[in-house]
């Protein structure tokens, strides 16, 4: 679901130096989103990626971009945050005052808070995950309705 990110925003995610930026690039995708169809509830999908898993974060990440092609062809609208994820982790090694929950809490926090995700689906496993167990506790803080995906959504098929 990259058709929402254009070519500016993945240029800028490339030169962000803090997750404060990624979350003024996510914002902006997330609106377009809305904006092209405003009633159409936006959904993330959530689970392990550098903790957990499937055993590597180059692992987990084909699965979450297996299980949100699955959950976009199934007809939900799917914000996918993989464009930012080789970012997030070059930012998270960039500083040690930038590691612990901070990715956590200045970007997906506030994605959560602003309310744009309106449904949060979590890979099998994701209790395995700091960050998915982390997400699944805003979600309850926040009361934003939680599914649990099947295996289907993981498997190599």
């Amino acid at each position: 679901m990259l058709k929402y990110y254009s070519d500016d925003n993945l240029k800028h995610i490339k030169k962000a130096k803090d997750y404060k930026e990624l979350l003024t690039i996510a914002i902006t995708v997330l609106n377009v989103m809305l904006c092209q169809y405003p009633l159409t509830p936006i959904t993330m999908v959530c689970g392990p990626i550098s903790t957990g898993g499937a055993g590597s974060r180059s692992r987990n990440l084909e699965v979450f971009n297996r299980a949100i092609d699955r959950l976009s062809a199934g007809g939900l609208f799917v914000f996918s945050q993989m464009p930012f994820e080789d970012d997030m982790e070059r930012i998270y090694k960039s500083d040690p005052s930038l590691q612990g929950l901070r990715l956590l809490e200045e970007f997906y926090l506030p994605i959560f808070e602003t309310r744009f995700i309106e449904l949060l689906c979590f890979l099998p496993g994701w209790t395995d995950s700091i960050g998915a167990t982390w997400e699944h506790q805003q979600a309850e803080r926040l009361s934003i309705p939680r599914i649990y995906l099947s295996e289907y959504y993981i498997s190599d098929l």
